[in-house]
């Protein structure tokens, strides 16, 4: 009886520590998530938060990015100094951005987001928000300077395609530089839908600038050297990785053996020193 109790409790508890993170941002409720996820996807719309003005198009991205950044707070980072240098590649329409100056607002961010529209809510976010030191670049984060070819969905599944037909060119800029230029680098996000592998192996040199690093893996069970390679120079820049899953995809691995989606895998890899 004593166990139920407590369990109930710890319930409890639960609730009401994830009810206050979501009351810092301005929370989303019940009934408010509902009419969110029954809205339109093409027009831009507004909602107003408790910290900030978000300018969006796609409700379910917003109500899932929202829970992610500012209730389960996933890049939650201690800094040893008031304004961190921090790296947001991948940015898509800012909630990152909004989110590390929440938490820092003295923070320094150079961001990167290659999808034109996207971008362009990236832009005005941080434009209504009225952020201070963010360097945006419409660019994809790469192995090297110049241009590459890019699948824009306006969404968060936009992507680097190498050579795939019916996609455009973008600026491409080589991360590896960007991470030579820098002193320290007190976080580093990479959500770049696939690129990880290559641009991962490029930096790996300068790697050991970073504090924290949070990087989304994509990939599929064919591909698990590229996990296996990610891992090895993850380790030999002295990261301790916690990961977590970030999208399920398969339900019965030994059945299915393939997603229908592009990737079968999707793994948080959260990067930090002892």
């Amino acid at each position: 009886m004593y166990k139920i109790a407590a369990n109930i409790v710890k319930g409890m508890v639960g609730r009401l520590s994830n009810h206050t993170n979501e009351k810092n941002a301005g929370e989303i409720g019940w009934l408010q998530s509902k009419i969110i996820k029954h809205q339109e996807d093409k027009a831009v719309k507004s909602r107003q938060f408790k910290n900030f003005t978000l300018f969006y198009k796609r409700p379910y991205e917003l109500l899932h990015t929202y829970e992610d950044l500012f209730v389960h707070e996933i890049y939650k980072f201690k800094s040893p100094v008031a304004d961190p240098f921090i790296i947001d590649c991948g940015a898509n329409i800012g909630m990152s951005v909004l989110y590390f100056k929440t938490l820092f607002p003295k923070a320094h961010i150079l961001v990167f987001e290659p999808d034109e529209n996207n971008y362009a809510l990236l832009a005005q976010n941080c434009k209504v928000n009225n952020l201070q030191d963010v360097q945006l670049n419409k660019a994809a984060v790469w192995t090297n300077n110049g241009k590459i070819s890019f699948d824009a969905r306006e969404s968060e599944g936009s992507h680097i395609a190498e050579g795939a037909a019916g996609t455009n060119e973008v600026t491409a800029v080589r991360l590896a530089d960007e991470l030579a230029k820098a002193n320290k680098v007190h976080f580093l996000k990479i959500d770049i839908e696939g690129a990880e592998h290559k641009v991962i192996q490029d930096c790996a040199t300068q790697l050991h600038k970073v504090e924290n690093m949070f990087l989304e893996y994509h990939g599929t069970a064919e591909e698990t050297n590229k996990l296996t390679d990610i891992f090895l120079i993850l380790q030999a820049a002295g990261f301790s990785v916690y990961i977590k899953i970030a999208a399920d995809h398969l339900q019965h691995p030994f059945f299915e053996k393939k997603a229908a989606s592009i990737y079968d895998v999707q793994l948080n890899l959260f990067c930090y020193r002892q």
